[in-house]
């Protein structure tokens, strides 16, 4: 049993070794040992010696030159729900030209994207690069949970539609269980994979990293849910998120109620606001913001995967992978900020910075300018979601190298046969202007802005990786919304 402190340290256990393939096996040693503690199955722990494998062999092949022999550290740590396996180096960057041309690389790489529930890429500037994967603890998973009761509880063709009036409160770390049946209720097994996995919601409520309003039946069922997720403890702003409607209770308003639940809630608790995204597979959710005053920040194309569906809501699927529509809703005052805007976005974006009604001084850097850049190494971290086939390079600190380096990670991704690859920028200083011009001219479109997301404004990127986007499949509930998706997509390439 590991002892409980050491699970909230940065790491429970460290393993130096030399780039040496001999050392594969030990690593792999090390890593099964502290995974058997959190209770994998036989075949998840093969899966795990098989990322270990693929992971310290890339590191060997690709971060050293052949004729050094520098060493690496392998560490195993523990988050809300998860198992993580970090990979620490101080080798070179990935030879691209090496990863497009070698086979077996490639192979590793895939290998890893499809075995590991996370898979992200962290550029540590001198201190070197990480690589974590992530795989999520499996002992309670909901995809063992639904019985032949489970299903007869909710058939999907008889059912009649409820008449009850549900009762709303904040969820408690007790109702995880039942937050993951409901996500199969509504879901099936189409929903993002975190809902699942009902240790990780509990330890997230416990965390304060996630917070939710539920609706509660006459039966004492969770029919409804809406969620907050917060970046870290006491985020000044959340993502709204979750919106779960048991099929029995549409028509009940029981998402704007929630919403209202929430807002009630951020105000109570000095919130900034909450940023959230709406499905386009249909207008409901759109509709629902709209009329409690959020308003649209921006468009992300190819978000959800072609195969999410929604139990008696248009099952259907629309051939492609579907976008969302990013809102904020102000909840009280935030602090006075400036903004800085490169000239081919700067029209869109003030608009949508006056229909805000935020504090903010927003400026227009013309493309003739260059704009100082600090004279520091960038810190810039990305994250893999292989349930959903996308990515996303955050910039936390913009230096003389971020162009390059977001290039060189951009490459590794599509190479990984990433569809959907998001890039987030603060913009509080005026090389960020710099940094989205040279982006827009590498391949990313518009996406949109996400306000006060880190003590700051982020803009918010976006490239398609051979993915194609039919703008008519695409349900928009305002004229505002048609606007963005059409100037999104004079960029489609």
């Amino acid at each position: 049993m590991i002892p409980k402190e050491l699970l909230s340290k940065e790491y429970i256990a460290r393993l130096t070794v030399y780039a040496d393939k001999s050392y594969i096996r030990a690593t792999q040693d090390f890593v099964l040992f502290f995974a058997r503690e959190f209770k994998f199955d036989e075949i998840e722990l093969k899966k795990l010696e098989l990322i270990t494998e693929e992971a310290v062999l890339s590191t060997i092949e690709n971060s050293f030159e052949s004729d050094e022999l520098e060493s690496f550290d392998v560490k195993v740590s523990y988050r809300p729900g998860a198992f993580v396996i970090s990979i620490e180096d101080k080798g070179l960057p990935s030879d691209m030209e090496h990863l497009q041309k070698n086979e077996n690389t490639a192979l590793e790489i895939l290998l890893m994207r499809n075995l590991a529930d996370e898979f992200n890429i962290i550029n540590l500037g001198r201190e070197g690069k990480r690589l974590e994967l992530v795989k999520y603890l499996t002992e309670t998973s909901i995809a063992d949970m639904p019985s032949r009761n489970e299903k007869k509880l909710i058939p999907e063709d008889e059912q009649e539609a409820a008449t009850d009036i549900p009762t709303m409160r904040l969820v408690q770390p007790e109702d995880a269980v039942n937050l993951s049946r409901l996500a199969y209720r509504v879901y099936g097994y189409t929903y993002s994979s975190v809902f699942y996995y009902p240790d990780k919601i509990r330890e997230l409520i416990e965390d304060g990293l996630l917070m939710s309003v539920v609706s509660i039946n006459k039966d004492h069922q969770i029919v409804g849910n809406l969620s907050l997720f917060f970046e870290h403890k006491e985020a000044p702003v959340a993502d709204s998120g979750a919106a779960m409607i048991d099929p029995r209770y549409r028509g009940h308003s029981l998402f704007k109620e929630s919403k209202k639940y929430l807002m009630a809630y951020a105000k109570n608790h000095d919130m900034f606001g909450i940023y959230s995204e709406s499905v386009t597979i249909h207008s409901y959710t759109q509709q629902g913001n709209i009329s409690l005053g959020a308003r649209e920040t921006g468009i992300m194309l190819a978000y959800a995967s072609q195969s999410l569906t929604f139990k008696k809501i248009g099952g259907e699927r629309t051939g492609q992978r579907q976008a969302v529509v990013l809102f904020y809703l102000k909840i009280s005052q935030e602090p006075h900020r400036r903004v800085y805007l490169n000239e081919k976005f700067f029209t869109l974006l003030s608009n949508i910075y006056q229909r805000l009604e935020l504090d903010r001084e927003v400026i227009m850097v013309p493309d003739t300018e260059l704009p100082e850049i600090p004279q520091y190494l960038s810190l810039v971290s990305t994250t893999v979601k292989p349930d959903l086939n996308i990515a996303v390079i955050s910039v936390q600190k913009q230096g003389t190298d971020a162009i390059d380096l977001i290039k060189h990670q951009l490459r590794e991704l599509c190479l990984k046969k990433i569809e959907t690859i998001y890039l987030e920028i603060p913009i509080d200083k005026p090389c960020s202007a710099l940094l989205a011009r040279e982006m827009n001219m590498a391949g990313f479109m518009l996406s949109g802005i996400i306000p006060e997301l880190r003590n700051g404004d982020v803009l918010k990127m976006q490239y398609l990786n051979n993915v194609t986007v039919d703008p008519e499949k695409i349900v928009l509930a305002s004229s505002i919304a048609k606007e963005l998706l059409d100037i999104i997509m004079s960029d489609y390439r």
